[in-house]
């Protein structure tokens, strides 16, 4: 687990890694977006471990870069939050920055985009004071929602909290920590049986578990309801098994993470590392929507198996959100 202290046997590999070794794991956490936790943990190794300076000095500018990155998103948030304020609006962030501060060292936790939500009696007044004051131009988003570039950042202002295909009473209320962890475990579920996830959002999962005074009875009525306890109880194998996380199985038998690995492994961050998916995010936007819906398609057999409850709702609205984009 991330922050935890590694026993001296798992280490002892390390002092056989030549340079080329190391590279190779430069190029893995580049792809995984996770090179800011590679850097936190060769500064914790040992003295007789040795890495090579080459390696040693591209790990530190990739940190003082995401360290700067984080600065200027927190002004950024903190300046959106304050045009918010003076039309009475409150947003809620999801994800990026907020997970950030779940981990040890914030900045080094690689950030993307700012996502936010509004409760529904503020989402329409949220998007006229956008138009009217931030003045900066909306475009239509994929969950109902809109986005908008702020201080040079991509702002999604999401009408969905859940990245749930479909509308279910009695969930956990907003913000709670059962709710936090149920938007995050969904967003991987519906990256995974798309175009793919990578390792740093099963970061976020495992230290949202460690951090977050969650209800495990209250979070499992959640997963139940929404139809993804199989799914979680994948998740969390995965996450104990390589993460050396603590998350929860409900008193269930582990699932065999071997599927979810697979994913993260092939395609890397939201799988744009995956060869053919390079390919098609070098083309033009109607193919690329293309090889998302053959994704799709091709996702459906994990789907069905982890979540079955969810699985016709979940590729329904995937699939009606990427055939609306091409027309």
């Amino acid at each position: 687990m991330y922050g935890s202290a590694v026993p001296a046997q798992t280490l002892s590999c390390l002092k056989t890694l030549q340079e080329d070794d190391w590279n190779t794991l430069q190029a893995m956490a580049r792809r995984q977006t996770v090179s800011g936790l590679l850097y936190s943990a060769v500064n914790q190794l040992p003295e007789d471990i040795v890495v090579p300076s080459r390696v040693d000095y591209a790990l530190m500018a990739g940190a003082d870069a995401l360290e700067s990155t984080h600065h200027k998103m927190t002004q950024a948030v903190r300046a959106l939050t304050e045009a918010f304020a003076a039309g009475g609006l409150v947003p809620v962030y999801l994800k990026g920055l907020e997970c950030s501060r779940l981990y040890p060292e914030p900045p080094l936790r690689e950030l993307g985009d700012i996502d936010i939500w509004f409760p529904p009696e503020q989402f329409d007044a949220a998007r006229a004071f956008i138009q009217d004051h931030v003045r900066e131009k909306v475009c239509p988003g994929a969950d109902g929602g809109f986005h908008i570039k702020f201080h040079g950042y991509d702002v999604d202002v999401h009408r969905q909290y859940f990245d749930l295909p479909r509308q279910i009473s009695g969930l956990p209320e907003i913000p709670s920590a059962e709710a936090e962890l149920l938007m995050l475990n969904a967003h991987i579920l519906k990256h995974a049986c798309s175009a793919g996830v990578g390792l740093r959002q099963l970061c976020d999962m495992a230290l949202a578990y460690a951090r977050l005074p969650y209800d495990v009875q209250r979070y499992q009525k959640a997963c139940e309801q929404c139809g993804i306890l199989r799914w979680t109880r994948m998740l969390s194998s995965f996450l104990n098994q390589y993460l050396g996380a603590d998350a929860p199985l409900f008193g269930l038998p582990a699932e065999d993470p071997a599927p979810l690995e697979k994913i993260i492994r092939r395609g890397g961050n939201f799988g744009h590392f995956d060869s053919s998916r390079e390919r098609a995010l070098s083309r033009k936007p109607f193919l690329r929507k293309l090889d998302t819906l053959g994704r799709l398609l091709r996702s459906v057999p994990f789907a069905l198996r982890y979540a079955p409850g969810e699985t016709g709702f979940l590729l329904r609205t995937l699939l009606k959100g990427n055939i609306q984009s091409l027309t």
